[in-house]
């Protein structure tokens, strides 16, 4: 988990899935809005694909929120990364946007 001022951002992965879902969440210790950008790169010996999906979504302060599911299919010599950016509902002044980078679960 990353935390970072008032929130925080986890992954979490559904167990005995194949491909692998994933699922980020966002936590907030105020209500609000919020805007999210969120990409998954996979790059091995079979190539590279990228998933890509944001959107904006209503935070209730103290409640997780799921930002969606990734589904993922990976080989061991895959290279894996999740990227999110997170911007406060009037996207404006200092720490408006935040960035988390994680490795994909395994």
């Amino acid at each position: 988990m990353n935390a970072d001022a008032d929130i925080q951002v986890w992954l979490e992965t559904i167990a005995r899935t194949q491909p692998r879902v994933i699922v980020p969440y966002v936590q907030s210790a105020q209500n609000g809005s919020l805007r999210y950008k969120m990409r998954a790169t996979r790059q091995g010996p079979g190539g590279r694909s990228v998933i890509s999906q944001g959107g904006t979504i209503e935070i209730t302060a103290g409640t997780p929120a799921a930002l969606g599911r990734l589904a993922i299919s990976r080989s061991p010599d895959d290279d894996c990364q999740i990227e999110l950016t997170i911007q406060n509902g009037s996207g404006t002044g200092p720490g408006a946007s935040r960035d988390y980078q994680f490795s994909c679960p395994d």
